[in-house]
């Protein structure tokens, strides 16, 4: 008798151990955290541009070439006070070359930049959005500057205000 008890006491704890095992596993839980990143992206789209000056009326200087359909300009960022940056790499330009940004989304447009090796403002007013524009290049020369070919690697920059 005290035997059966004994297998009868073992078959209910084991039969108690079980569902305390099976209501465990039922359910658990954890923590996700999402962190972002500061965003601060620029890229232009669209190829070299090839800026061609060959006519001028009598008596005035030669015509300016422009051109505003070739590059866009796109950009992200997920911060405030923000804006876009132009810059040449040509230290002493034979002709003059300016940038407009167009049909900016995104921001502002600066005035139209006449470009150096200094930085100028060209699209400001850029806060936690997705922007975009139209590039706008203007090559200009005067009659006394001759003939000849200026070449330059342009950089736009999305920077703090």
């Amino acid at each position: 008798m005290l035997k059966r008890l004994i297998i009868l006491l073992s078959v209910f704890i084991l039969l108690l151990s079980l569902t305390e095992v099976s209501l465990a596993a039922n359910t658990d839980n954890h923590a996700v955290t999402i962190q972002v990143s500061a965003i601060n992206e620029v890229s232009i789209s669209g190829g070299g541009v090839t800026l061609t000056i060959n006519s001028a009326t009598a008596g005035s200087e030669p015509n300016s070439s422009a051109d505003n359909t070739t590059c866009d300009l796109l950009w992200t960022t997920n911060q405030t006070n923000k804006k876009i940056t132009v810059v040449s790499s040509l230290g002493a330009p034979k002709f003059t070359l300016k940038a407009l940004a167009e049909n900016v989304s995104g921001g502002t447009a600066a005035s139209e930049a006449t470009l150096s090796t200094t930085a100028a403002d060209f699209v400001t007013g850029i806060a936690t959005t997705t922007g975009n524009c139209d590039i706008k290049y203007t090559a200009s020369a005067t009659a006394s500057a001759g003939t000849g070919t200026d070449s330059h690697t342009i950089t736009y920059t999305l920077t703090d205000i």
